[in-house]
């Protein structure tokens, strides 16, 4: 059996307050300042009242730690991810619907949030989609004050905002470990004086459609900016570098891209790098009569086989007398290989994190 594991906060907080100091307003890091006239037993009151959590894995290991962010429980499968920065660009990856992520680098929020501001697209500037996606996130050493010119919260108050729990003070590289040695897992977060732990089941989500609560519902069109007038344009690709718009004879190339999950990054790279005319569509979306000169098929959560629709217009699109080329990229990339007539399987584990070549 494997043997419980106690994160490192626990063993380190301090002692509890005397009986007389035990009515002591506790004080909260992430909104008071040290020094000052500030009482010096208050932080030690804080820390002896901060709320337990504990990560609960199917095969009843525990990691406990402490609850910040929103005050509930959750449910999913436990991921983990070895980037060693990204977690706001991670958080809001809508590939990680469903899950539980565990961050490997311990220390998390540092840098704290950015701001909600939209680019040129109308996209949110400094996120991958509208909101968090993922069911909870697991750290070990929490950052209460972040330091960087573009923080406008903590990491902490945006959790709260967008009501997914977190969970820090956990042996982050010891659950990676687990997950590596026996494979993907179901998991569940659970606040103290939440939810009872045997109210609040497992939850597999890959049993779902996860592309059709992530994909936009509407199709939207993006064009490079200052696009060139058809009769003035070069016959040839321009490269991206010289500003001009990709384009074939006479006119911008169009690119169709399904959104099963689509990172706002990529939407960028597609319209203000490559400066392609692009018309993204939700994961249902039949555009076997559509007209465009490439077919892009996002990344996304969960099963593939789920998006059976799409695999059929992929198909349709492949037996084209003349196909366009078609692109896929992780989700989408098995999309493809579906519609080839190829088969997928769950891999043990995967990797996330930004340092795969």
């Amino acid at each position: 059996a494997l043997q419980v594991s106690e994160a490192r906060a626990l063993s380190s907080q301090a002692p509890a307050e005397p009986a007389e100091h035990a009515t002591m307003a506790p004080v909260d890091p992430e909104t008071t300042s040290p020094g000052g006239d500030a009482d010096p037993r208050a932080l030690p009151a804080w820390l002896e009242a901060r709320p337990r959590a504990s990560l609960i894995l199917e095969d009843g290991t525990v990691f406990r730690g402490f609850s910040f962010g929103h005050a509930g429980s959750a449910a999913g499968e436990v991921v983990f991810n070895t980037g060693m920065v990204g977690y706001p660009e991670s958080l809001t990856d809508p590939s990680y619907a469903g899950q539980i992520l565990v961050i490997t680098f311990p220390l998390v929020g540092n840098y704290g949030v950015p701001s909600d501001e939209r680019d040129a697209l109308g996209l949110l500037k400094n996120f991958e989609s509208e909101r968090i996606h993922l069911k909870a996130v697991v750290i070990q050493d929490y950052s209460f004050t972040p330091s960087h010119y573009t923080a406008q919260r903590t990491l902490g108050e945006w959790l709260q905002q967008q009501r997914v729990p977190g969970i820090y003070g956990v042996d982050t590289r010891a659950v990676t470990k687990l997950i590596r040695q026996h494979g993907a897992v179901l998991g569940k977060v659970e606040i103290e004086d939440g939810s009872p732990s045997e109210a609040l089941g497992f939850e597999d989500p890959n049993l779902a459609n996860l592309s059709a609560q992530v994909s936009r519902f509407d199709r939207q069109i993006f064009s490079p900016p200052a696009l060139l007038d058809a009769a003035a344009g070069s016959p040839e690709r321009v490269e991206p570098s010289s500003g001009q718009p990709s384009t074939v004879p006479g006119r911008t190339v169009h690119i169709l891209a399904v959104d099963c999950g689509i990172k706002n990054n990529i939407i960028r790279y597609l319209v203000n790098v490559l400066r392609v005319k692009l018309t993204v569509v939700p994961w249902d979306y039949d555009f076997t009569n559509d007209e465009f000169d490439g077919l892009f098929l996002s990344n996304g959560p969960g099963d593939p086989t789920h998006c059976g629709k799409t695999i059929g217009y992929i198909r349709a699109v492949m037996q084209r007398p003349n196909p366009p080329p078609i692109f896929g990229i992780c989700l989408g990339n098995q999309l493809l290989a579906l519609a080839a007539g190829a088969k997928t399987y769950k891999m043990k584990f995967g990797n996330r994190g930004m340092n795969q070549p």
